[in-house]
């Protein structure tokens, strides 16, 4: 009888949570804006102009944004496919002879895994870990320099706060790591 009992119990505990994992997962989309910062940027273009310290600067910032896609296929996991655009970063420069303006523009696309960490009935914690193809393209004086295009491997932490069952709110620090590039980010994501 006790037996019984137990497997009763146990299934009944079984249909009762399987709803509520199944609530966690499925298909979603979103998009984010935000600020991209180029950390080596002043670095890369006094290579390019061949003048150590010609651009005197640590980092450049510009607007970046992103779209994506996932399958939240297990309440603690999701894959996602991304897509960002960091933005044009401009910056001045001075060699001798003159000055120099140059700009440079990073997007990529990509596949990560998502973790997941519930920290609450709204909010969860999340962290990424994947691959980006990446293009970069720089200019100097108006005249374009040769594309770089590289695969990467992209980073990020952030948190996702459900505003109904559909529709959640998504803060995010992401990384692609050899172009050295970040982007921070405000976006949105609905679930289907």
């Amino acid at each position: 009888m006790k037996t019984t009992t137990t497997i009763v119990f146990a299934a009944l505990a079984v249909l009762v949570a399987a709803p509520a994992a199944a609530q966690d997962t499925g298909f979603y989309v979103g998009g984010a804006a935000g600020q991209s910062s180029y950390r080596a940027i002043c670095l890369d273009f006094d290579n390019m102009v061949g003048v150590s310290g010609a651009f005197d600067c640590q980092t450049r910032e510009a607007t970046g944004g992103k779209v994506f896609a996932g399958w939240r296929f297990h309440r603690y996991f999701a894959a996602e496919l991304s897509y960002l655009d960091f933005g044009k970063a401009r910056l001045a420069g001075t060699v001798p002879g003159g000055s120099v303006e140059g700009t440079t523009t990073a997007k990529a696309a990509g596949l990560s895994l998502v973790g997941f960490i519930p920290v609450g009935d709204q909010l969860s914690l999340f962290g990424r870990l994947g691959g980006l193809q990446t293009q970069t393209n720089a200019t100097l004086n108006g005249a374009g320099q040769p594309s770089r295009d590289e695969t990467e491997i992209h980073t990020g932490i952030g948190g996702l706060y459900q505003l109904g069952r559909r529709w959640a709110l998504r803060a995010e620090y992401e990384r692609a790591s050899d172009i050295k590039v970040d982007l921070i980010s405000l976006g949105v994501q609905y679930r289907f």
